[in-house]
C-alpha cells in the first residue's frame, strides 16, 4: 500500500522562455518508509497523482494558468479512468515503450475527437521509434525529443520529416542556454531542463552596479542600526522604495491599513522579510534571458527552494528567525545565475556570516543540509531527500506539507 505520493515539477518552455507547462513527477514512499523508485502499478501512481493534484493541492496552486503534463501507460491509456482527466487543464504523455497497435490507434483517435491533447515522450528518432509511432503522428500535439540519445544529424533529418505533422517539438533535458539556442534554430518550438536555472560560463569579477543598490541594502539590514537610518537609504533608491509599497500595499499581505511611509513598511514587514524580498527583485530584474519577472522560471525555482527550506526549518525549530535565514540561503544560492559573478565574490560583496557562506558553497552544516534537500527535490532525487529528512529527524508527511506549499505557484 502507498503511504505518500511526492509530487514534483518541472517547468516547459516556449521560444520567449515563457512557460507554457509543467510535467508532474511522481515518486512513492510506502508505509514502512521504504521507496519505490518505479512504481510497479502505473495505474495507481497516475491516479493517485491526479487525485493529489485535482483534490488536495488544487491545479491552480501546483501550475497556475499552465497545462498539466501527465504520463500515462498503455493500460491507463485504455481504461475509461482517463476521461476523468480535466481534458482543457491537462495534456496526455504516452510513454516511450508504449507498443502501437490498431487498439491503441484507435483509442487516441477518440480521445482526440473528445478534444483531448496528446503529447508522445522520449522520442529518439530512431529507425525502431518511427516503424512504432508514426501511424499516431497525425493525432499529437507535442512529440517530445530526448535531446541526449539523439544526435545531431539525426536530429536535423527527423525534424525535416517532422515538419509534415502539426505537432510541436520540445527538446527534453537541455542543460544549458547555448544548448536551447542550438535546438531553437534547429526548430524546436518547446523546451524543457534546468539550462534557465545554470549560467553561462562566468568571466566577470565585478558586480553590476544594477544589483549593488540591492545589496547594499540587504547588508544594512543584518546591521544593528536604526530604523530612521535604514528607511533614508531605502529612500536614496526611488525605484526600489516604489516597488516596496506597491508591494506592500497591494493586498498579498492582507494588511489593516495602507502603507503611509518606508518607515512604515520597514516596522511592519520586518528585516528578515525585506531581505528575502529584495533578493526575489535581484532575480527579477535580471534581463539575461529577457523574461517577464512573473513568468520567469527562474523566479519560480528559487521561490520554491526558499520556501521549502523556510518550511523545513519551521518544521525543525518553528523559529521564524531561523527560518528567515533559511529562506535567505535559498535565494542566495542562486544569485551567481542572476549577476554573472562566482558566488564567493558575490556572498563576499554581502559579507554574509560563515555559517551561511558554508551551507551555500560547501553544503554543510543545517542550513547546508537544506540546501542539499530543496536540490535533491528539484532533480527529483527523492531517495536523496529521503535520506536527508531521515537526517533530520522530520517525518515523510512533514516534509510533504512542506513541499506542497514551496510548489504552489
Amino acid at each position: 500500500m502507498l503511504h505518500n505520493i511526492y509530487i514534483a515539477r518541472q517547468p516547459i518552455l516556449d521560444t520567449n522562455l515563457s512557460i507554457i507547462g509543467y510535467e508532474l513527477l511522481f515518486r512513492s514512499i510506502q508505509a514502512d518508509g521504504s521507496i519505490l523508485p518505479i512504481i510497479k502499478d502505473n495505474l495507481l501512481a497516475t491516479s493517485s497523482v491526479l487525485v493529489n493534484t485535482l483534490n488536495h493541492i488544487g491545479m491552480d496552486n501546483i501550475v497556475g494558468n499552465a497545462k498539466a503534463f501527465v504520463n500515462i501507460d498503455t493500460e491507463m491509456l485504455m481504461d475509461n479512468m482517463i476521461l476523468m482527466i480535466p481534458k482543457e487543464r491537462f495534456i496526455i504523455e504516452i510513454l516511450e515503450h508504449t507498443k502501437i497497435t490498431d487498439k491503441v490507434v484507435k483509442r487516441i483517435i477518440e480521445l482526440k475527437e473528445l478534444g483531448y491533447s496528446l503529447a508522445l515522450d522520449d522520442a529518439t528518432c530512431d529507425t525502431s521509434f518511427f516503424e512504432n509511432f508514426q501511424p499516431i503522428f497525425p493525432y499529437i500535439d507535442v512529440l517530445k525529443l530526448d535531446i541526449p540519445l539523439i544526435k545531431i544529424d539525426t536530429l536535423k533529418a527527423s525534424i525535416s520529416k517532422f515538419k509534415q505533422y502539426d505537432f510541436k517539438l520540445l527538446a527534453e533535458k537541455v542543460e544549458t542556454e547555448e544548448d536551447y539556442v542550438l535546438y531553437k534554430e534547429l526548430g524546436c518550438d518547446l523546451f524543457q531542463g534546468y539550462f534557465f536555472a545554470k549560467p553561462n560560463i562566468i568571466t566577470k569579477e565585478v558586480i553590476d552596479p544594477h544589483y549593488k543598490n540591492i545589496f547594499n541594502l540587504i547588508r544594512l539590514l543584518d546591521q544593528d542600526i536604526e530604523l530612521d537610518e535604514l528607511s533614508n537609504e531605502f529612500e536614496r533608491h526611488a525605484d526600489i522604495t516604489l516597488q516596496l509599497l506597491r508591494f506592500m500595499n497591494s493586498g498579498q499581505l492582507h494588511l489593516a491599513t495602507n502603507i503611509r511611509s518606508i518607515k512604515h513598511a520597514i516596522s511592519l514587514l520586518g528585516k528578515h522579510p525585506l531581505k528575502n524580498w529584495l533578493l526575489l527583485i535581484a532575480y527579477s530584474k535580471s534581463d539575461s534571458t529577457h523574461i517577464s519577472a512573473l513568468d520567469s522560471p527562474l523566479l519560480q525555482m528559487v521561490n520554491s527552494r526558499s520556501l521549502l527550506m523556510y518550511e523545513m526549518m519551521q518544521q525543525l525549530h518553528n523559529n521564524k528567525k531561523n527560518s528567515h535565514e533559511a529562506a535567505f540561503v535559498g535565494m542566495l544560492s542562486l544569485i551567481d545565475t542572476i549577476v554573472q559573478v562566482p558566488l564567493e565574490i558575490v556572498l563576499n560583496e554581502l559579507h554574509v556570516d560563515q555559517e551561511i557562506y558554508t551551507a551555500i558553497l560547501e553544503q554543510k552544516g543545517e542550513l547546508g543540509m537544506l540546501l542539499k534537500l530543496a536540490i535533491a527535490v528539484e532533480e527529483f532525487q527523492i531517495e536523496d531527500a529521503h535520506m536527508i529528512i531521515n537526517k533530520l529527524k522530520v517525518s515523510p508527511q512533514d516534509f510533504k506539507n512542506a513541499l506542497l506549499t514551496s510548489i504552489r505557484v
